[in-house]
């Protein structure tokens, strides 16, 4: 059963990932339909029928082929579109993993601290600071870095030298308000909660220490928690850093987007979503497997729930036939 409840999931996943690359596909379409008639090395070039269009781009997906490029400027570099992305594509990954390590360390040990003094002076001191941060809008805190630069003599733009950390760091810093407090609240509530479970009073009357149930206890439900919402995590991570790229030209996925956008390369912009898709589905896959391993009571999908309910009526009808009997 358990197998098959595996297989299910993965079967399900599939088949929304599917649906929605073709959902993609059609709005994509739709959407640069004026770009790609201005642009004429790419209208010229492709097919004028949608659902012939749509079929060639099935085929291709299948076959692993990303498509064409059709401006001269890229078309001349002699580049796949996969190479492209990769290219552009690991400043993000830097930017937005640095992002995460910081968000995550410093909003799950605010988080605990405040859940542990959850309504004292510290938590709502802690809690205001956190919101207050996050609620600055994004484009206003990135102006105000830039206007700071010329006073603490901070790089404003992006360096691709040895310079590259110092220049992301303000980046790093002012995109973090928001994702920290995602991860504050979290930890916040989950600590709250699990310091008033019985479990956790047991193993605190055995004596273990503070930083023991923080470790073996605390720290477990939290991170559970926040695997939960990694994947809205990661939506808001690099929404954020499409604007925080542009702004202080780090050259990586909105760069790639404008380009694609503005010429009407229907091609780049679909491997851009379709490479986006499958990251959310495999990690929401992935996540779901963890979860169920580092806590397998939990009912970590809808599967698990539907599996429950199939098997709630029949230890019903099992308990009726042996008072029958």
């Amino acid at each position: 059963m358990r197998k098959k409840t595996i297989f299910l999931r993965i079967l399900i996943y599939i088949a929304i990932f599917l649906l929605s690359i073709i959902v993609t596909f059609f709005a994509i379409n739709i959407m640069l339909k004026n770009q790609i008639a201005k642009n004429f090395s790419v209208s010229s070039k492709i097919d004028k029928n949608l659902f012939s269009r749509f079929i060639k781009w099935i085929e291709n997906f299948f076959q692993y082929n990303g498509g064409k490029i059709y401006s001269h400027e890229l078309s001349m570099t002699n580049q796949s579109i996969a190479s492209l992305y990769f290219d552009q594509f690991k400043w993000t990954i830097l930017f937005t993993l640095l992002v995460y390590l910081l968000s995550v360390i410093l909003g799950t040990t605010l988080g605990i601290i405040s859940g542990f003094n959850y309504n004292k002076a510290l938590d709502q001191t802690l809690s205001f600071i956190v919101i207050f941060l996050a609620t600055i809008p994004l484009i206003l805190i990135a102006i105000i870095a830039l206007s700071m630069s010329y006073i603490f003599k901070y790089p404003s733009q992006f360096l691709n030298s040895k310079y590259t950390f110092s220049s992301l760091f303000v980046p790093i810093l002012i995109t973090s308000f928001e994702t920290i407090s995602m991860v504050f609240l979290i930890a916040r509530k989950s600590t709250k909660e699990t310091i008033t479970t019985d479990y956790f009073l047991f193993a605190k009357s055995l004596g273990f220490s503070k930083k023991e149930l923080i470790f073996k206890i605390v720290l477990k439900n939290v991170v559970i928690k926040q695997l939960q919402s990694l994947v809205s995590f990661y939506i808001v991570l690099f929404s954020s850093s499409l604007v925080i790229e542009r702004i202080f030209s780090i050259p990586g996925q909105s760069l790639f987007l404008t380009f694609a956008f503005k010429y009407g390369e229907i091609d780049l912009v679909l491997y851009y979503f379709v490479i986006s898709l499958l990251i959310l589905f495999s990690s929401k896959i992935i996540i779901s497997f963890i979860l169920d391993y580092i806590n397998p009571i939990q009912q970590t999908q809808i599967f698990n729930a539907s599996l429950l309910k199939v098997k709630k009526p029949n230890k019903i009808l099992i308990k009726k036939g042996v008072s029958n009997a």
